[in-house]
């Protein structure tokens, strides 16, 4: 995967280890600086990073540390374990945020690119799925993402911000065909909003099926 970023002129950085074009500085989006320096925080103040880590439980303390730590989000995907934790699953996380999901998606196994708008949600979800060399973490205007890779399972992070950032009719339909041009032709996408995730397959038997 890194092989085919960097075909498309990306670069890791260093510091990082977030791939990123040069020049790109992000995209205007954040849960505000005191939220995201806490969160990142918490991250570095903890060995143990995995989902269910008692030591990042003890950092949910309100709505936004629960959001971004908490291991209860990654129940949402459970019903994918088993096609998820298969040799060789690719999945392109569309809004890694902090790498909540990331994390869950990086320790089934899957391997998982996992792109994010802001610079520094994305600085934070590599630091919270360090040790996990299945993921990488591509900081990125979905906007301006184009590859020839095509993925099993394709997922779409807070899709109701779509009508912030991209500048069509009909945000979430552009958005939602991007998604569709990235997958298999067996895979499947999904969708969350902060309260609800949704499915859709394409009319094949897909490799992976599920919908609330």
């Amino acid at each position: 995967m890194n092989e085919s970023l960097a075909g498309l002129g990306y670069v890791q950085d260093a510091d990082t280890g977030v791939w990123r074009k040069p020049g790109f500085t992000g995209i205007s989006y954040s849960d505000g600086d005191e939220v995201e320096t806490r969160i990142g925080a918490a991250i570095d103040a903890c060995g143990d990073r995995r989902v269910l880590s008692g030591q990042l439980r003890r950092h949910c303390i309100d709505w936004p540390s629960r959001y971004h730590l908490s291991a209860v989000r990654a129940n949402l995907l459970r019903p994918f374990e088993p096609s998820l934790s298969q040799a060789g699953a690719e999945v392109l996380e569309i809004g890694a945020g902090c790498g909540a999901i990331t994390r869950y998606l990086g320790e089934c196994g899957a391997r998982v690119l996992a792109l994010e708008g802001s610079l520094r949600r994305a600085s934070i979800a590599r630091r919270r799925t360090a040790g996990l060399n299945n993921v990488t973490v591509l900081a990125e205007d979905f906007n301006r993402f184009d590859t020839a890779q095509r993925f099993d399972v394709t997922l779409i992070g807070v899709l109701e911000y779509a009508t912030l950032f991209v500048g069509s009719e009909h945000p979430s339909a552009t958005c939602s065909a991007g998604c569709a041009a990235c997958r298999n032709p067996v895979a499947c996408w999904c969708w969350r909003s902060r309260t609800s995730w949704a499915s859709s397959t394409l009319p094949v038997r897909p490799r992976i099926t599920w919908g609330c």
